[in-house]
């Protein structure tokens, strides 16, 4: 039992897990609003800018977080694979709730990660220089997909989906991978590396951008290009940036709610349900108040728990076993 509740977390999961989420209701927030609200021309453009940029993030945590769950399962308990079957049956049972009572225009990511989440299961044990050449060749098929898209009219659906499900599983993929290579185990330590992986990228960007306003490049292309390009950045800036404690202590609530993600993801549908039900309310505005309460309310949870309502009973159907979520308190000497 006490195996089970002991684990050293990784806080920079928790940074980028809280600042993807905050990203998804941005873009959720408009599309769920501009429906039922006046226009607001700032949030439009901040959702065109960052639509799809923010779940490519999470892709990649889930498949960095399924590393760790089987490296620690390993450690401490036998039938690791079946506690992995049963942490992804709880997460697709959630998400088909989600899908149920989640707002018009919100895609569930819940069901994929279960879903997808059997494909990557069957790479656990595979080395990683073979799951570095099945991440590579992932990332070229969505790619190349999504470059066979025409220029106008209709998209086709099956190389959509090839594209989709591609792109998918390449950032779960990378994820576990870059778990495998122990890249973001005392990641604080490579910001020179991290630095320099992000200047490729900008510089990628910039060239790709000139590419595009001279050649005619089809729409999906270019879509799925900024996907791994932009939510790369935005994870090294994050990661370069979190070196300064000054900084790091300014996002310490984007720590907070990364630690209840599961819970404050489906808590976002349902407060997104309330306030496109009552009087017409500015999308960005209805944003920046279900982010204050999400904020708050993780950071009085936490307070008193360790972990959030839903993350525990996560926790309690994946091992099978009551599990502690009170903190417990220091007597002081």
């Amino acid at each position: 039992m006490n195996k089970i509740n002991s684990y050293t977390r990784i806080d920079i999961m928790d940074y980028l897990r809280g600042f993807a989420l905050i990203g998804v209701l941005l873009v959720n927030s408009f599309q769920v609003m501009n429906n039922v609200s006046n226009y607001n021309e700032l949030h439009a453009g901040l959702y065109y800018i960052f639509n799809s940029k923010f779940y490519p993030i999470l892709f990649f945590l889930f498949g960095l977080g399924s590393y760790f769950f089987m490296n620690r399962s390993q450690q401490q308990i036998k039938n690791r694979y079946l506690l992995f079957f049963r942490r992804i049956c709880f997460l697709f049972v959630l998400g088909l709730i989600h899908t149920f009572y989640a707002p018009s225009g919100i895609h569930d990511v819940l069901m994929q990660y279960a879903v997808l989440g059997l494909f990557i299961a069957l790479f656990f044990k595979t080395n990683r220089w073979t799951n570095l050449v099945v991440t590579i060749i992932l990332i070229i098929l969505s790619i190349v997909t999504a470059f066979c898209q025409p220029y106008y009219g209709e998209r086709i659906a099956w190389l959509e989906l090839i594209s989709a499900i591609s792109k998918w599983l390449s950032l779960m993929m990378i994820g576990f991978t870059m778990g495998q290579f122990k890249i973001m185990e005392n990641i604080y330590a490579k910001v020179k590396h991290v630095l320099i992986f992000l200047i490729g990228i900008i510089c990628a960007y910039v060239i790709l951008y000139f590419v595009f306003i001279s050649v005619e490049i089809t729409p999906a292309g270019i879509e799925i290009l900024e996907d791994y390009l932009v939510s790369s950045m935005m994870v090294s800036i994050l990661i370069i940036s979190l070196q300064w404690n000054q900084i790091k202590a300014i996002l310490s609530p984007l720590k907070l709610y990364g630690q209840m993600s599961l819970t404050n993801y489906l808590a976002q549908s349902a407060l997104l349900i309330v306030f496109s039900s009552m009087i017409s309310i500015h999308s960005l505005i209805t944003f920046l108040i279900i982010h204050a309460v999400l904020l708050t309310g993780s950071s009085i949870w936490l307070k008193y728990c360790k972990m959030g309502p839903v993350e525990l009973l996560l926790r309690s159907f994946t091992y099978w076993s009551k599990v502690q979520i009170q903190k417990t308190k220091q007597v002081e000497k």
